[in-house]
């Protein structure tokens, strides 16, 4: 008795072993292996060409070093399970991007970026966007099955690799707003609550301290100085909130007034007690009007 025809593939298997190794041609790294673990190393650099959504051409990913925590998020566009994380990516969008976080979106697509827009739009994805046209870029990084993720502290070193982590993102951005605060020299011990509050995120809780530090008559010319850079900086964050309530209003809807409402009263409630409660309170009054009946 023969066994050939068990011992030799049939001519439709062999058709259909060539489409398998044809499609794993056409879509390279979709089942490729694990991003690789590079968690402590200085994060490979990247050069971003082809960009979108706010970000510049011929960025490179080193220059946000010392500058930002970034939060690398390598994508395809057809791909069910980033559709189901990258919302992920814009909740931290969302929250940090004017505190601290670059969130860099990376696309292997063969065409244009014009094919992938519509996508976010529709989305309502705004992060920034690269097209990592030949995957290279993704090679950097182990080119695994995408969606990968990595975070990347101010230090340039990667702090989280192929995940995301609201605890990680939150502690490197904790070293980022003490950085910024002592980018022009370390605060004065007088000054170490403020500093605490500040690494929390509650300015207006590090204003009062620091400001009334600076009111006693024992305050060294180190200490009005810090108090000085700490409130520019806090101005600045005050802004930062009151930019998210205005685009909350611009929504056009009664959830996004009502958000827009409870920020306005967050803010002054955050900076009551310090120099810039006038300035919240008087924001706050001029939204009310604007509002009024609404």
């Amino acid at each position: 008795m023969s066994h050939t025809s068990r011992s030799r593939p049939t001519a439709g298997l062999m058709v259909s072993l060539s489409l398998l190794v044809t499609f794993a041609l056409f879509v390279p790294n979709a089942e490729a292996g694990p991003w690789r673990d590079l968690t402590g190393r200085i994060a490979p650099d990247l050069v971003f060409k082809e960009t979108a959504q706010g970000l510049e051409p011929g960025t490179r990913l080193a220059s946000f070093r010392n500058k930002k925590v970034v939060l690398l998020a390598f994508w395809l566009r057809n791909c069910p399970h980033c559709k189901r994380e990258l919302p992920r990516v814009q909740r931290m969008h969302d929250l940090w991007h004017r505190s601290g976080l670059q969130v860099v979106s990376i696309v292997h697509n063969r065409y244009p970026l014009d094919q992938v827009l519509p996508i976010m739009k529709q989305r309502g994805w705004t992060f920034p966007l690269v097209r990592d046209g030949d995957g290279s870029m993704a090679a950097k990084y182990g080119g695994g099955r995408r969606p990968g993720f990595y975070v990347i502290g101010i230090d340039g070193r990667v702090k989280a690799s192929n995940g995301l982590s609201d605890r990680i993102v939150r502690t490197e951005l904790a070293r980022w707003r003490v950085h910024e605060l002592e980018r022009e020299g370390a605060m004065p011990a007088a000054l170490k609550r403020a500093r605490a509050h500040v690494s929390s995120g509650n300015y207006g809780a590090a204003l009062r301290a620091a400001e009334a530090e600076g009111k006693k008559a024992s305050a060294s010319a180190a200490v009005r100085a810090g108090v000085a850079r700490l409130k520019t900086i806090a101005e600045a964050k005050l802004q930062n909130r009151v930019d998210r309530a205005q685009a909350w209003y611009a929504q056009g809807t009664a959830a996004g007034l009502t958000r827009a409402r409870d920020e306005y009263d967050a803010i002054f409630l955050t900076f009551k007690g310090t120099s810039l409660e006038s300035k919240a309170k008087a924001l706050r009054e001029q939204f009310a009007a604007k509002t009024a009946g609404g």
